[in-house]
């Protein structure tokens, strides 16, 4: 459902109007993460208020209510919705502000209430942002989820970088806890690893580029294949992993003098070795691209980084 109201909010003087927008309207650039004032929700604004701050990026706050969470009675009325939905979204979008604004400038804070699908509305914004963060659940969810399904639905669709954070504290990429991409040659998996790049920079975060090498586990070989011409293939396809990530760790030295950049090939199914990686090495972020070399066109997350998003110790940013 599209926004059937929206109220927009500058918390810098509290002052609140009502128009007929979409989010995709009145968000323009910066970070935007979803707030409804659960556990989760606070984790991930927290989150957001610090890579706002370290990158300089306005911030916008955006709370969406469904029908589902409004009276029941004549609940399709917008007159008889209107004043406990206002009240409900002041209360949710006061607190995020006051939160918000300890650490950011209030002119670089924004406030965006909606009536609609948080998941539609959040992937709308995402077209217009430059990030968009969502906690692992929120209120709704069934605490024995692995995912929220907005949370879910926000990776899978969102048109800019989608970050989940996940863990039970805040943890954020510095020079202790290491930013983690998972590459695989892939188009995906190489836009994941500038945007990798940039944010170890500007954490200064050490760097880890890590593949997983499961070539040992295929099952079909041509039938006229040797041993020994299997293994001179498996050697082969091992040297060109350890290869590639030689090259593209020597080209994110070079653009950034003082990185440091550790290479690690993986054994494994792949989306529980590089979240089990990130919990070894206590990540502070994992990027990574939302389907990489195998991964069907028609699925919404590729089930690697789908596996990912589950497991990780940390935030993870998914790249499309």
């Amino acid at each position: 459902m599209s926004a059937a109201a929206s109220s927009t909010h500058d918390s810098s003087t509290n002052d609140s109007s009502t128009n007929d927008s979409s989010t995709n309207e009145t968000v323009h650039h910066g970070i935007v993460v979803g707030y409804d004032g659960s556990p989760g929700a606070r984790l991930a604004l927290e989150w957001a208020i610090e890579t706002a701050k370290r990158d300089e990026r306005p911030l916008t706050l955006l709370h969406c209510a469904g029908l589902t969470m409004t009276p029941t009675f004549r609940a399709y009325d917008p007159a008889v919705q209107a004043s406990p939905y206002d009240v409900m979204a002041k209360a949710v979008l006061s607190e995020a502000t006051e939160i918000a604004t300890r650490t950011l400038d209030p002119q670089d804070v924004r406030c965006l209430s909606v009536v609609g699908s948080a998941a539609a509305e959040l992937v709308g914004a995402s077209e217009q942002a430059d990030l968009v963060v969502t906690g692992s659940r929120g209120h709704g969810a069934i605490s024995a989820g692995l995912l929220g399904s907005t949370s879910y639905a926000v990776t899978a669709h969102a048109h800019c970088p989608a970050v989940v954070v996940r863990g039970d504290a805040v943890v954020h990429a510095g020079p202790t806890h290491p930013v983690v991409a998972a590459f695989d040659d892939s188009k995906d998996a190489g836009q994941a690893l500038e945007v990798a790049v940039q944010v170890a920079a500007a954490a200064e975060a050490p760097l880890h580029v890590i593949t997983v090498d499961n070539v040992g586990g295929l099952e079909v070989w041509p039938e006229t294949d040797s041993t020994v011409g299997r293994e001179q293939m498996l050697e082969s396809m091992h040297q060109h992993v350890g290869q590639v990530l030689h090259d593209v760790a020597e080209e994110a030295r070079a653009a950034h003098p003082g990185l440091e950049v550790h290479t690690s090939v993986l054994a494994g199914s792949p989306g529980q070795a590089v979240a089990a990686y990130a919990i070894d090495i206590r990540a502070g972020l994992v990027i990574m691209g939302s389907r990489g070399h195998g991964g069907f066109t028609g699925m919404l997350l590729g089930s690697v980084s789908h596996r990912v998003v589950h497991d990780a110790p940390c935030p993870v940013m998914v790249i499309h």
